[in-house]
This record gives C-alpha cells, sequence and structure tokens, in this order.
C-alpha cells in the first residue's frame, strides 16, 4: 500500500517538528511534552484534508514554525540554588544585534512625541 506524497511530506514534517522541539527543549521534558501535544492536535485537524493548497499551506506553516524554534527560541537552564541562569544556545540559534528592533521603536517614540498626549479620561499630560 503506498500513500500519497501529501501524505508522506506530512510525516516528513510532523517527524521534522518532533525532532527539532527535542533539540531545542533539551531535557526540558514539559516543553517537549507541550509542543508534541500541539504538534499532533495541529496534525491530526487536517488529517483526512483532500485539498492539496490548504495541504501545501499547512507543511509551509509546520516548516516555518520548525525554523522558527531552531533559530528564535533559547532555553536557559538554572545554574545551582542560585538566580543564575544558562542559556543553551545552538549553532542554529539566529544571534543578531537588535539594530532592526531599536530603528523601529525610535521610529514610533518619534511619531508618538509629535502627537499631542492625552491621558486615559481625555486629559491632557
Amino acid at each position: 500500500m503506498s500513500m500519497s506524497p501529501s501524505k508522506q511530506a506530512a510525516i516528513q514534517a510532523y517527524r521534522s517538528l518532533l525532532r527539532t522541539q527535542k533539540q531545542v527543549f533539551g531535557a526540558d521534558i514539559r516543553a517537549i511534552d507541550a509542543a508534541r501535544k500541539e504538534t499532533y492536535n495541529r496534525f491530526i485537524q487536517f488529517k483526512d484534508e483532500t485539498n492539496t493548497d490548504i495541504l501545501e499551506e499547512k507543511l509551509q506553516l509546520a516548516s516555518q514554525v520548525e525554523t522558527l524554534l531552531r533559530r528564535n527560541v533559547v532555553q536557559s537552564v538554572a545554574e545551582g540554588n542560585t538566580d543564575v541562569f544558562k542559556l543553551r544556545i545552538t549553532k542554529d540559534t539566529e544571534l543578531g544585534d537588535n539594530d532592526s528592533i531599536k530603528k523601529s521603536k525610535n521610529i514610533n517614540r518619534n511619531k508618538r512625541s509629535k502627537q499631542q498626549s492625552v491621558g486615559c479620561c481625555g486629559g491632557n499630560h
């Protein structure tokens, strides 16, 4: 019995997401379990879907989620009984200097400073 290419692609995407979750969350069993359950629930919703456009859209979403997890989620691990945490940064973790975030915040600040400030009850500050 052979599977259609879309079923095979769904199985590959599902397994790949589970592997990525294990890599990203390391020894955090609760996070792995929650991610696994959410992944299962999302995939099971479309198990009988026959529309290839919808299936392709969902497979693309799974790929994007996997990439987001791999590049942007960082786990921290407490070191002993202190308030110190060690970050688990992997080779795939996206490291940046936050310049784009700093620039967008400054743009929003400049817009707000030009507008008149209005209080919660319509009063001016």
